[in-house]
């Protein structure tokens, strides 16, 4: 916009020159013609013809006058070359600004047909008036390739700083609240980052006191089951053991003497039997005896070989690749907690043929869990499903959790964590 305000400037300030140099012209010639016409000796006196054009040819010399012979017998070429193709100028600007139908001064008719026509000649100021223009429009060009220069350099530098921010809330969107906006050289940037800087700063305080609160809620919550694991077998399984052993003794006593005795003593057998695979499962449930004494590999075996025995529908495989009964007891506990929570979806939403349970890796351990049931929609997730608990066993582990699914896709939970726990290895360097 500003090259073509300087072009259009520069061919109106030409104009105006072009013709107030017709003007001058014309007024010139108007006043060495009055001359003529009072001096009755004067060479322009059309009765001496060829002294007449002779002077005419002469004025041609002269700036600023153009000098047109129209003959139907000789040719004047010294006088009738176009003007117009020996102008040191564009063609456009010379169209812009030197107009095609300018009125002759002066006209004269010879005794032999001839027209003589006396125009204005602007070439001279034409030529002048192109080198000012075009030196205008150079200086205009460089000083607009250095503005455009210095904004492109300026805005590089300032889109790299907006990269260093969107590359931090990047990191605050995947959960990582360490990093920070560094001091920015405009202004309104270096506020915008003080005030994401603060932002997270709250945000990872308030993650690390959530994940404070859920490992000290989990711990209690393991604790708690232990503790009640524990009581299911000191009292209850005790107290039902010594049910059936008294049911035992009845039944062998009256089995020949009392038959009716002998089969309600029968009976109670039964029901404590039955009565302890129940407290049995829930203590399972609750604290599974064989994670604390064999390890993880085994606990998850019999969880799926338990599964298979209760889930006619549905077949689990498990593919353990590796041993990782070496894993920290807390890491064992949320790996076994998370395919149980998914396991209890499965059974009460999934409608699944088919699950497979996957353990592998060896620095990153990976737990994929995938079914071929009717799945969900990611958008229509609840609280009900069990999530809430998988997705805090994955936080305690430092891992990262995925969950892919669609409707009539099955479900695809995905769980990777270091094999060395981040937390602890931090409260073991304190």
């Amino acid at each position: 916009m500003a090259l073509l305000l300087a072009i259009v400037r520069s061919t109106v300030n030409a104009q105006d020159r072009i013709m107030d140099e017709a003007s001058s012209v014309t007024s010139l010639l108007d006043q060495m013609f009055s001359i003529m016409e009072l001096e009755s000796e004067s060479p322009f006196s059309p009765e001496n013809e060829p002294d007449f054009l002779r002077e005419l040819v002469a004025l041609e010399n002269i700036r600023h006058i153009d000098i047109r012979i129209s003959s139907q017998n000789v040719d004047y070429p010294q006088v009738n070359a176009p003007a117009r193709q020996t102008i040191d100028a564009p063609g456009w600007f010379i169209s812009m600004v030197f107009p095609d139908d300018l009125e002759a001064i002066r006209s004269f008719t010879q005794s032999n047909g001839d027209e003589v026509f006396i125009y204005p000649d602007a070439s001279d100021e034409l030529e002048e008036a192109w080198k000012e223009s075009r030196n205008r429009i150079i200086a205009l060009l460089i000083f607009l390739c250095i503005s455009i220069s210095t904004m492109f350099f300026a805005i590089r530098h300032w889109m790299r700083e907006l990269e260093q921010v969107t590359d931090v809330l990047e990191n605050v969107e995947k959960g990582d609240f360490s990093r920070r906006i560094p001091r920015f050289s405009l202004p309104e940037l270096d506020r915008v980052g003080e005030r994401i800087n603060h932002l997270t700063s709250r945000l990872g305080s308030s993650k690390s006191e959530n994940e404070r609160l859920t490992r000290k809620s989990v711990h209690v919550q393991e604790q708690e089951r232990r503790h009640l694991a524990q009581e299911l077998h000191d009292s209850m399984g005790q107290s039902v053991s010594a049910i059936k052993a008294i049911a035992v003794a009845i039944h062998e006593r009256t089995r020949q003497t009392d038959p009716v005795s002998a089969e309600s003593a029968k009976n109670i057998e039964e029901i404590a039997d039955s009565t302890y695979n129940s407290v049995r499962k829930m203590m399972v449930s609750l604290r599974p005896s064989i994670l604390d004494e064999l390890g993880l590999n085994e606990a998850l075996k019999q969880m799926v070989d338990d599964w298979n025995l209760h889930h006619e529908d549905t077949f689990c495989r498990l593919f353990i690749e590796g041993d990782y009964s070496s894993l920290q007891e807390d890491q064992q506990i949320n790996v076994y907690r998370i395919v149980q929570e998914a396991m209890t979806n499965i059974s009460k939403y999934a409608k699944a043929e088919t699950v497979s349970i996957t353990l592998s890796g060896i620095e990153i351990v990976s737990l994929l869990i995938m079914d071929d049931g009717v799945g969900f929609s990611l958008k229509e997730v609840t609280q009900n499903m069990g999530l809430t608990g998988i997705r805090d066993r994955v936080t305690l582990l430092q891992g990262e959790l995925q969950i892919d699914s669609k409707p009539g896709g099955g479900v695809s939970i995905q769980v990777e964590f270091p094999r060395i726990n981040i937390y602890r290895r931090r409260t073991s360097d304190r």
